[in-house]
């Protein structure tokens, strides 16, 4: 009986590995915004981050990962601007601009490129000069 339960086991286990793949490959948005710039960014073939997808989330999980992506995509710009304005250096450390300045100006940035659809350079410039006046006043 233990050898009967072991081979159901490991049936679905394939089985739910499959379905896990099919779910991932099958969604471009997940396909396109989450494991190609991964795939990218960590120089790992396309297939094995799939693997490293379905391994870690389940079937419903797999389903959310767009949604977890459009957070990401807000949470790095919002990284990005810091280190390109310099906003944490700005605020965080010298003090020359308060934390909550600095929040609003990242936050413009991000919603202008990402919302708006702003270029980032001019989202950024923009971001820029209020920074320089914040910093002057």
């Amino acid at each position: 009986m233990a050898e009967e339960d072991n081979y159901v086991d490991k049936t679905y286990d394939k089985d739910s590995l499959a379905q896990k793949y099919n779910i991932i490959k099958d969604n471009r948005y997940v396909m396109e915004d989450a494991i190609m710039p991964i795939s990218r960014a960590l120089k790992l073939p396309i297939d094995e981050v799939v693997g490293i997808f379905a391994s870690h989330y389940d079937g419903t999980s797999l389903y959310e990962i767009h949604a977890y992506v459009e957070q990401a995509k807000m949470g790095c710009l919002g990284r990005k601007v810091d280190i390109d304005l310099g906003l944490c250096w700005l605020s965080d450390f010298l003090g020359i601009i308060s934390k909550n300045d600095a929040d609003l100006i990242r936050k413009k940035v991000v919603e202008d490129t990402l919302i708006n659809k702003v270029d980032y350079e001019k989202a950024l410039d923009k971001g820029r000069k209020l920074t320089i006046a914040l910093m002057k006043d």
